[in-house]
């Protein structure tokens, strides 16, 4: 029986708990790390040491928010030589090529399925179709809370008020929903998804720019001509260049990312042999996201989970996303996508970005 200790109890770790306990599919949990006064349960502490020193713990399953304290308990059970299975966006982008290469070294898994995607398989999708193809465009809606938040705007006449208001009453959106309005949630994520599929470490700092400033008055004039608008990630590769971003997309209604409902996430990637996969389903929540860290513990049982494979230096070219930008005030054709998001800025206006020559 694989033994895990569980850092977390929240959604996502309170649910594999209860999934584990559920469902005998050989892995059993030695400990659980709450934070203090919170451990009251027989498996549970508040130590990290005592889960990191138990010599049966052979995976670290790491289900805490934010990028700290997650990245150090990480860096240290890859020390210690144990398996990491984890569900953070923010600690696998701030550093997935020095946790590879630690895990590398020390000859232990590092697997992070539900960092992306929740139960998607969209990891997996980048890890195999990369494996052999060129990959030569990643793209996605890979936030619930903005697709849930413009769907209703758009089908509803919500205001970006009320949709917000809508996804914090359904436990889409958090009580500060500033990473996922900003941009910053989806960031993380095309920062891991891009790495995978060109085998490079992407640059942290990829052009960002979220849905705050959109208005219904905005989204009905889109649809008026047939449009939709999705926040999405966008990246393209050519050679040895690539360039990623995230901006709200203006999309033709006949397009599959146009008719993403609800807070459904979408992924697509497209290889040189296999051409272009799509897959779509929930990117959140409890029993999704505890899905994805289960399979990867499944996968470690069975031996069958590897590393990411990030053995390229391509270079960051912004000219390789060009479009047409439409602001409440003027349309800019012809230009880098990071030019517009900076114009935005600037601005401090709200931009659709509509892709040039690009299919999603």
């Amino acid at each position: 029986q694989l033994k895990i200790g569980l850092l977390g109890y929240g959604t996502v770790g309170r649910t594999v708990a209860a999934l584990l306990d559920e469902r005998d599919c050989g892995i059993g949990i030695r400990h659980i790390l709450r934070r203090p006064g919170r451990a009251d349960g027989p498996l549970m502490t508040d130590s990290f040491e005592t889960v990191l020193n138990d010599p049966e713990v052979t995976c670290i399953v790491e289900a805490l928010p934010g990028r700290d304290p997650a990245l150090a308990y990480i860096r240290a059970a890859l020390t210690a030589g144990k398996h990491v299975v984890t569900s953070n966006k923010a600690a696998v982008a701030a550093d997935l090529k020095g946790l590879a290469d630690l895990a590398r070294a020390r000859g232990v898994s590092l697997l992070f399925e539900a960092s992306c995607g929740g139960g998607m398989h969209w990891i997996e999708m980048i890890k195999k179709t990369a494996r052999f193809d060129e990959v030569t465009e990643v793209s996605g809606i890979l936030n619930g809370t903005c697709n849930y938040m413009l769907d209703r705007m758009e089908r509803s006449g919500l205001s970006f008020e009320e949709a917000l208001s809508r996804a914090q009453a359904l436990g889409y959106a958090e009580a500060d929903p500033t990473a996922d309005v900003s941009g910053a949630d989806v960031r993380n994520k095309a920062i891991i998804s891009a790495s995978l599929a060109y085998r490079t470490p992407v640059a942290a700092d990829i052009p960002t720019a979220g849905i705050v400033g959109v208005t219904k008055e905005i989204i009905a004039a889109a649809r008026a001509r047939g449009r939709s608008i999705r926040l999405m990630m966008l990246s393209q590769r050519r050679g040895e260049r690539y360039a990623a971003g995230i901006a709200p997309v203006l999309l033709s209604s006949d397009e599959i990312a146009a008719n993403v409902r609800d807070n459904l996430n979408y992924g697509r990637i497209t290889g040189d042999v296999v051409g272009a996969l799509s897959i779509i389903g929930q990117g959140a929540g409890g029993r999704p996201t505890a899905d994805a860290v289960i399979q990867d513990l499944i996968s470690l049982g069975r031996g069958e989970a590897g590393l990411p494979v990030l053995d390229r230096s391509l270079t960051y070219d912004p000219g390789l996303l060009r479009g047409t930008g439409h602001f409440p005030d003027e349309v800019l054709p012809g230009r880098p996508l990071a030019e517009l998001i900076e114009i935005a800025r600037q601005k401090q206006s709200f931009l659709a970005f509509e892709p040039q020559a690009t299919e999603l």
